[in-house]
């Protein structure tokens, strides 16, 4: 009986709460454009899934919704079932071709499971995290991996990582990632290696953040068993961290700004090469 009307509810919310399904694609090749960001009000409303679809709950369709995805301009427009997105593209004449070598390597910061782990509550708006790489002299090095532990309790979780530009203010900056890195993860503990080769971009006087950010899917949502609440969830995977007295390195996304956090650290690591 109880799985019944559990099941009843179900569609009656269905009835009551229309929804528009909406189709995210490139402009110029008509492909689908995944896991993009959707605002409104300043707030992360939803994240499109593998095929770029979302959906909206149609009291919410009035006004115009923001649209953010690494390698696009940022969109905004109203609701409808398809919306283009133009690429950013580059202009040749600003890239400068590097030669590399990849015959000497340098290491910071390391990748351990540690004594603490992360994951995201139910009601957050954006999940964002950073581990800062100071630059202590090292020159003519460039972005090669980044590794991080991570934990998933069931197979096909997703993470996304992302590389911002140190500010002024010594917070993340800008994006300096053309393209998006989502990788896809197995049961359990293991390693995530991230390939920054193919980006080209030079280690900074100034340092690096690698920010791992949570998409907030529904595959990413891991459910208590012994609770019917739709909130009883919270987001993975469960990333790594160690406590310590005081950390000067990592930061976290919270009401529009990044800030310290100042008793863990996020075990992750960089490795540069020539």
């Amino acid at each position: 009986m109880k799985k019944e009307i559990t099941v009843l509810f179900c569609l009656m919310g269905a009835l009551f709460h229309a929804q528009t399904t909406v189709r995210l694609k490139d402009k110029t090749s008509k492909i689908p454009v995944a896991y993009a960001n959707i605002w409104k009000e300043k707030a992360l409303y939803k994240t499109a899934d593998s095929t770029g679809g979302f959906s909206v709950d149609d009291h919410d369709r009035d006004g115009y919704f923001k649209i953010t995805r690494v390698g696009y301009h940022d969109t905004i427009v109203p609701i409808s079932p398809e919306i283009l997105l133009r690429p950013n593209t580059i202009d040749l004449d600003e890239v400068r071709l590097v030669k590399r070598k990849f015959e000497k390597t340098a290491k910071l910061g390391k990748a351990k499971r540690g004594d603490h782990h992360y994951g995201v509550p139910w009601d957050a708006k954006i999940a964002m995290t950073a581990k800062y790489f100071p630059n202590d002299g090292i020159k003519g090095k460039f972005l090669s991996k980044a590794k991080f532990f991570a934990t998933a309790t069931t197979k096909n979780r997703l993470i996304s990582v992302l590389v911002y530009s140190v500010g002024d203010d010594g917070k993340p900056n800008e994006i300096r990632n053309t393209e998006t890195l989502i990788y896809k993860l197995k049961k359990g503990t293991h390693t995530v290696e991230v390939d920054l080769n193919s980006l080209n971009i030079e280690f900074p006087p100034n340092g690096i953040f690698i920010v791992i950010q949570h998409p907030l899917l529904e595959q990413n949502k891991n459910y208590n068993p012994e609770s019917n609440h739709p909130n009883a969830f919270f987001y993975e995977p469960l990333i790594a961290l160690t406590h310590l007295d005081e950390c000067q390195d990592s930061w976290y996304f919270k009401d529009g700004d990044w800030n310290k956090q100042e008793r863990y650290t996020i075990n992750a690591e960089l490795l540069l090469t020539d």
